[in-house]
């Protein structure tokens, strides 16, 4: 009974440390998105392992990151491990965004795409409006280096 006791308190007291970096160990190549008229270097998630680990443990953030599906599907986001607050917009199969929202770090709320969507685009908190990023707009994923569109901006 003892015993059990001081396992569990060991359990429970674990829970609250900061993981060390070895628990996430995917590593992410960069790719590069065209957004509108902005050019971003991002990492890639494209694996089961990947889009769980996601932002977790980085800091500080150095690069966005694509959470990406092989075929549209629902998406349920969340903060756990991740110290940077970010702003996520969902992308459908048309590489359109279909819906942004904002997710604060550690949080263990949960955000669902609004629909079967390809994947996820997380950026730093304020990106989107700061780049004029919004609904609708089409995302391209470069297979060479990328060039600016100039015609996402309005006169």
């Amino acid at each position: 009974m003892h015993t059990g006791l001081v396992l569990a308190g060991l359990l429970i007291s674990g829970c609250h440390a900061q993981p060390p970096q070895t628990e996430f160990p995917e590593k992410f190549e960069l790719v590069q998105l065209r957004v509108g008229s902005s050019v971003q270097q991002v990492q890639l998630a494209d694996t089961e392992a990947k889009r769980r680990q996601g932002l977790m443990g980085q800091i500080p953030l150095q690069h966005g990151m694509l959470l990406l599906h092989q075929t549209p599907k629902r998406m349920v986001l969340w903060m756990k491990n991740t110290p940077s607050a970010l702003d996520v917009a969902f992308i459908d199969a048309n590489w359109n965004i279909v819906g942004v929202t904002q997710m604060q770090p550690f949080s263990e709320d949960l955000h669902e795409s609004p629909g079967p969507v390809l994947g996820a685009l997380e950026m730093p908190l304020g990106w989107f409006a700061k780049a004029n990023i919004t609904v609708g707009q089409q995302l391209v994923l470069c297979t060479t280096p990328c060039e600016p569109s100039m015609s996402s901006n309005p006169d």
